[in-house]
C-alpha cells in the first residue's frame, strides 16, 4: 500500500524538539468512492483531518526505526470534487519514559477506489503557527512537554478551500522501508475510541489575583491567589422566582454538563483582581483529551490544570518538577479546541486572565479515549461491596490500557514489565485481552540491551533499568502462553530469552552460596517493593557490592521455572529438564542462604554472611515457588498474619493470592480478609479507580496516583479464587475449578478464554457447594475443591464432573 509513498517533513536543517507541523494535500475525485482506506505513520503523533473533519488520532507507541501504521476508513468523509487530507503531526524529539527519540517524519497512503494519493514532495507543510514548538516545561519525565496554543495565529487550514500557497513543499526523506525506517508494520492494537464529552459539573468558582509568571504554567497557577465566590458573584444569573422549595432557574454549572445545552456567562473582572477561576469535576477518574468551547475576547489567556483530586480546594498543578497544566490563548469570539495529548484526571482547574468583557462558556471537559475491549469477564455475589470492587477494578484496568499497558494515566502512562505482569493477569480475567497483552510484551522484549536487560520502560531509552523487571518479562511471556494458548511470544523471543537467562546465570553466580547477584552499575535500580530497604539504594547507580538479594533470586527462580515450562510445551524436553535442574538447585540455595531460623522467615538480604531485613513479599514469593519447607511454613504464615514484617504493597500483593491459595484454610481466610482490608476503604473513600498505594495521593512526595492498574488484584481474586477457575494447560484446554466461597452465599460470573467464556455459578447448601458451569465443549474442567469448601455437585454443560 505504501508503494511510491515517501517519508516527508519540513525542509529544515536540524530537528526541532516538541515540534507541531501542519501538512496538506488537495486532490480531486470524480465521484465519492465506495471504499477508501487511508494509512499513515508518524514520529511521534498525529491528528488526521479529511475535508475539515477529524478522522482519527493517535500513533501507536513504537520504536523509531520499526514504525507501525494506522489504517482509517475515510470513505464517508470524501466527496466528488475537491478534497483535502490534513494532518497535524507532532514530533517529540527528546527521550522520555514513553518515547525513544526517532527521526521526524510522516508517511501517508490513501486508496480511494481507483484513486491513489501518497505522501511525497508535492505535499504542502508549515510549522504550526498556533502551537508553540521547541523546548518547554515538561508534564513529567515520563510524558513529555506541556502545550501552549495561540488561537489568534490559527486559521482554517484543514478545510478544502483553504489557500496553502504560502506554505512550503515538503522534503522527501526516504521510501516506506528504506533508509532510516527499516520496517513499516500494521498497528498491533485498534485505534482508540474517542467517546462523547464526559458530563462536567462546576465544583467551585471565584476570582484570582495573579502573583507573576512562574517557570511553568502550572507554577503560575499555583502562585495565583484564589478568592472563592458564590455562583451569583462569578456568573450572570437571571433573577430567581420567589419560590421556597424549588430552584426554577438553572445555575451556571447546569449549563456546562454537556456541549450545546446552554451557555453560562462568566462575568468581567472585579476591581482589584486579575482573573476568574473555575474548578470542574468530571465525576470520576477519566483518561482522554481536553476539549472546550467558549466565546471570549481576543488575547484571553486560559490556563488549565488537571489532576485526580483537590488539595486545599484546588488542583495540585505543580508537584515538584511535574507540571500538570497547559495554556490556550483565545481568538476573538468563538473558540473550539481539543488538545492532542491524552491525560488522566478527574478535576480541571481553569484560570481566565487578560479579558475585558463577559465570556460565554458552553463546555469545558474531556473526550474520553478508550481501547475497544470485549467486556467478557463478570462477577456478581451476594455482597454489594465486593461487586462494586470488581467493577471499579475493571474500570481501573480500562483506564490504564491505550496503546499498551500503562502504570497510571495521570502521571506516567508508562509500560513496565513488572506492572504489566499484574495488568495482564488481571486483564485475562476481565477481558481476555490476549492480543493486546502480546503487543505490550512484544514492545518490552524489543528493548533489550547488550547486557541482557530490558529498558526500564518501552519504547524508551531511559538509561536506567530494574534487573528484576527483565526477569518479570520472562514470566509475562510464560503466563501469556498459559492463558492465551498462543506461543507467539515464545516463537518470537525464544532465542533472546535463552540468551538473557544465560547471561544472568553466567555473569553473576556465586559458587559458595549458589546464589546470583543482580547486575549492578550505573544502569541498575534494585527496586523490589515500595517499602523501606526494598525500593533501591542509590537510584541509577545501585551496585549490590557483596550483597545477595532474595527477591532477585526468587524472580530468577520463577523465570527459570516458566522457561522450563515453555520448553516442555514446545517439545524441547532435554532443554526443559536441564533448566528444571537449574531452578531446583537455585531453590535449594535460596532456602539455605536466606532462612532465618530465629525470625521464622526468609531474610531479604544476605551480606557478608549476615541476614537482614524481613518482608511479606519475600515470604509470599517463596511460598509461590514452593521454596519454604512444610515444617517451616506454619511459622511463616503466623508471621504474615501477625504483620511482623514489612507489608506488601499492591504491587507485590499478587504473590499472596498465588502463594497462599493451596496452603491452608487459615491462609485462605487471611487472603480474603486482606482483600476486604485494603480495597473496601478505597470504595468508602469514594474512589472511582484504585490507588497506587494505601496512602493515595499523599505517597511518593504528594505524587501518588489515584488510578494505578497494579491495584486491580481483586479481579484476579474473584475469578481465580471465588469462582475458582484457573488454566491447567495452555488456553484453558484443561482448567481447574476450585471455588473459595469466602463470605458469600452465592456467586456467579464469566471467565474469558480463547475458545469463549466459561460461565460459572455456585450456591451454598448444607451438603456443600452446588456448582453449575457452562463453556466451550472443547475445554475440560477438573474439580479441585478445598476441604473447607466441599462441592456437593458440579456440572459442566449439564454433565456432572469430579476430580
Amino acid at each position: 500500500m505504501f508503494t511510491d509513498a515517501k517519508w516527508i517533513w519540513l525542509p529544515q536543517e536540524e530537528p526541532i524538539v516538541n515540534q507541531y507541523v501542519n501538512f496538506r494535500r488537495t486532490f480531486r475525485l470524480d465521484a465519492q468512492p465506495a471504499t477508501a482506506m487511508l494509512h499513515l505513520s508518524v514520529d511521534t503523533d498525529f491528528v488526521l483531518f479529511v475535508n475539515g473533519e477529524e478522522a482519527a488520532r493517535g500513533q501507536f507507541s513504537d520504536y523509531p526505526e520499526r514504525k507501525t501504521y494506522s489504517s482509517v476508513d475515510v470513505a464517508g468523509k470524501l466527496q466528488a470534487g475537491e478534497n483535502v487530507i490534513a494532518v497535524l503531526a507532532y514530533y517529540k524529539g527528546k527521550n522520555f519514559s514513553t518515547y525513544r527519540t526517532g527521526k521526524a517524519g510522516l508517511i501517508v497512503a490513501l486508496v480511494a477506489g481507483e484513486a491513489r494519493i501518497v505522501s511525497d514532495g508535492s505535499w504542502r507543510a508549515r510549522q504550526s503557527p498556533a502551537f508553540r514548538s521547541g523546548e518547554m516545561p515538561v508534564v513529567t519525565g515520563q510524558l513529555g512537554f506541556t502545550a501552549e496554543f495561540d488561537a489568534r495565529l490559527d486559521d482554517a487550514w484543514t478545510e478544502p478551500e483553504y489557500d496553502d500557497s504560502g506554505w512550503t513543499n515538503t522534503r522527501e526523506l526516504a521510501g516506506a522501508t528504506d533508509g532510516y525506517w527499516k520496517e513499516l508494520l500494521p498497528r498491533p492494537v485498534p485505534l482508540l475510541n474517542v467517546l462523547p464529552p464526559r458530563p462536567a459539573k462546576l465544583a467551585a468558582q471565584g476570582s484570582l489575583i495573579r502573583r507573576g509568571e512562574g517557570f511553568s504554567v502550572a507554577d503560575t497557577m499555583m502562585r495565583d491567589a484564589l478568592i472563592a465566590q458564590r455562583p451569583c458573584q462569578a456568573f450572570t444569573i437571571p433573577p430567581q422566582p420567589e419560590t421556597f422549595y424549588t430552584r426554577a432557574v438553572p445555575l451556571p454549572g447546569d449549563c456546562m454538563v454537556q456541549p450545546d445545552e446552554g451557555r453560562a456567562e462568566l462575568l468581567s473582572l472585579e476591581e482589584g483582581t486579575d482573573g476568574r477561576y473555575l474548578i470542574i469535576d468530571l465525576g470520576r477518574e477519566e483518561a482522554g483529551v481536553l476539549t472546550f468551547h467558549l466565546d471570549a475576547p481576543a488575547g484571553t489567556v486560559v490556563d488549565i490544570a488537571h489532576g485526580e483530586h483537590l488539595d486545599d480546594g484546588r488542583v495540585r498543578a505543580q508537584v515538584g518538577s511535574r507540571s500538570f497544566a497547559d495554556r490556550y490563548i483565545c481568538r476573538e469570539g468563538d473558540n473550539r479546541f481539543t488538545l492532542p495529548r491524552r491525560m488522566g484526571l478527574r478535576y480541571l482547574e481553569c484560570h481566565f486572565t487578560n479579558f475585558d468583557r463577559p465570556m460565554q462558556l458552553d463546555y469545558l471537559g474531556l473526550l474520553p479515549t478508550e481501547l475497544p475491549l470485549d467486556d467478557a469477564g463478570s462477577f456478581t455475589s451476594t455482597d454489594a461491596l465486593a461487586n462494586r470492587i470488581y467493577e471499579v477494578g475493571k474500570r481501573t484496568l480500562t483506564l490504564c490500557m491505550h496503546e499498551h499497558y500503562e502504570d497510571c494515566p495521570w502521571r506516567e502512562q508508562s509500560l513496565y514489565a513488572g506492572d504489566s505482569r499484574n495488568q495482564a493477569l488481571f486483564g485475562y480475567y476481565a477481558f481476555g485481552n490476549y492480543d493486546f497483552a502480546a503487543a505490550s510484551f512484544d514492545l518490552l522484549g524489543r528493548g533489550v540491551g547488550e547486557d541482557g536487560l530490558l529498558e526500564l520502560t518501552a519504547p524508551a531509552s531511559t538509561g536506567v533499568n530494574i534487573p528484576g523487571f527483565s526477569l518479570c518479562w520472562l514470566i509475562d511471556v510464560a503466563e501469556h502462553w498459559l492463558y492465551s494458548g498462543n506461543p507467539v511470544l515464545f516463537n518470537t523471543f525464544g532465542t533472546q530469552i535463552e540468551w538473557m537467562l544465560n547471561t544472568a546465570l553466567a555473569a553473576h553466580f556465586d559458587p559458595q552460596t549458589g546464589l546470583y547477584q543482580p547486575p549492578g552499575g550505573p544502569r541498575a535500580w534494585q527496586l523490589y517493593e515500595w517499602v523501606d530497604g526494598m525500593a533501591g539504594f542509590k537510584f541509577g547507580n545501585d551496585d549490590p557490592g557483596e550483597r545477595f538479594d532474595a527477591p532477585y533470586n526468587l524472580y530468577l527462580h520463577e523465570a527459570l521455572r516458566g522457561y522450563a515450562w515453555m520448553l516442555a510445551q514446545a517439545g524441547q524436553a532435554e532443554k526443559a529438564e536441564a533448566v528444571e535442574s537449574q531452578y531446583k538447585a537455585l531453590g535449594r540455595s535460596i532456602r539455605d542462604a536466606f532462612w532465618d531460623a530465629e525470625a521464622g522467615a526468609l531474610a531479604t538480604f544476605l551480606e557478608r554472611g549476615k541476614r537482614w531485613h524481613l518482608s511479606d513479599t519475600v515470604q509470599t514469593m517463596a511460598l509461590t515457588g514452593g521454596l519454604i519447607p512444610e515444617r517451616c511454613a506454619d511459622r511463616v504464615l503466623e508471621g504474615l498474619m501477625a504483620h511482623r514484617w514489612y507489608s506488601s504493597t499492591y504491587y507485590t500483593m499478587l504473590y499472596q493470592t498465588l502463594g497462599l491459595r493451596t496452603f491452608s484454610p487459615a491462609a485462605r481466610r487471611f487472603t480474603a480478609e486482606t482483600i476486604v482490608k485494603h480495597w473496601e476503604p478505597m470504595l468508602l473513600a469514594n474512589a472511582t479507580s484504585f490507588w497506587e498505594t494505601d496512602l493515595g495521593d499523599a505517597d511518593f512526595a504528594d505524587a501518588g496516583s489515584l488510578c494505578h492498574a497494579w491495584s486491580a488484584l481483586p479481579i484476579y481474586y474473584y475469578g481465580a479464587w471465588t469462582l475458582g477457575v484457573r488454566p491447567l494447560e495452555p488456553g484453558f484446554a484443561r482448567f481447574a475449578v476450585s471455588p473459595y466461597p469466602d463470605r458469600f452465599l452465592q456467586a456467579c460470573g464469566a471467565i474469558p478464554t480463547p475458545a469463549g467464556p466459561i460461565r460459572i455459578a455456585w450456591t451454598r447448601t448444607d451438603a456443600g457447594l452446588n456448582l453449575v458451569a457452562e463453556g466451550p465443549a472443547a475445554l475440560q474442567p477438573v474439580l479441585q475443591p478445598f476441604p473447607e469448601a466441599p462441592v456437593a455437585r458440579a456440572t459442566y454443560n449439564g454433565v456432572e464432573f469430579r476430580r
